[in-house]
């Protein structure tokens, strides 16, 4: 026996197809699962450009901040524990090493010590100490949002930090530049540990998105293991 035709006319075939297609698309929770599948096609085709920091980035990155003793103490402490730097002419809080994160002006109790120059080799280990706590923070809830995320989102929004961060690099390179004046060394001074400390994580991004390249996974064993080197 010969097999019944269902439809006479290519009409008809078009016209069952776009019922079928409609009846699937009315049904509960297509839509999103249509978004679903349409995300992992587009994050399996996007293709991730990965930053090539430039030569005085990478050269600021590997500089050391400090070397000495009392330097890698004062930074350890206050990577890993919130409080006060007692100095003689001043007491800074979290508040002000925050600030000092910033751009200049910075705070006349901190740049007005007459004792800044001697001073600084404590006050740039607590100011590193205190970065580094917020940026392990900063990247614990990071990854802790990001890593249901798919591949395409976190290459939008780690490439999109990049360029963010850049454009902060380059103003602190304008900070050093302005306050080379022996009058403003502490604001030089200040300005140009942001701009190596930028310089570090311009290079961490970098590495971030040449890991993501290779997949997801790849991405947070990587973050992983530059938060517990901090620890």
């Amino acid at each position: 026996m010969s097999r019944r035709t269902k439809y006479h006319t290519q009409e008809q075939r078009k016209a069952a197809r776009r019922k079928q297609s409609a009846q699937r698309r009315s049904e509960p929770g297509a839509k999103e699962a249509r978004r679903k599948e349409n995300r992992k096609a587009y994050a399996k085709r996007k293709v991730i450009v990965v930053p090539k920091p430039s030569e005085v980035v990478r050269a600021l990155s590997s500089m050391e901040i400090g070397e000495d003793s009392l330097y890698e103490h004062l930074w350890v402490h206050h990577s890993i524990t919130p409080g006060p730097l007692e100095l003689s002419g001043t007491t800074l809080t979290d508040t002000d090493f925050e600030i000092m994160m910033g751009h200049p002006p910075y705070p006349s109790h901190i740049i007005g010590l007459s004792a800044f120059e001697n001073d600084w080799p404590k006050i740039s280990a607590a100011f590193h100490g205190y970065a580094t706590r917020i940026f392990v923070s900063e990247q614990e809830k990071w990854i802790e949002e990001a890593v249901v995320r798919d591949r395409a989102s976190l290459s939008s929004e780690l490439t999109k930090s990049y360029r963010i961060l850049t454009e902060e690099w380059e103003r602190f390179g304008v900070d050093v530049r302005e306050h080379g004046d022996p009058d403003c060394l502490p604001t030089e001074f200040i300005a140009f540990q942001n701009r190596l400390w930028t310089s570090r994580r311009l290079v961490w991004l970098a590495d971030d998105l040449e890991d993501l390249a290779k997949g997801t996974e790849a991405l947070f064993i990587a973050l992983r293991a530059r938060i517990s080197h901090f620890k």
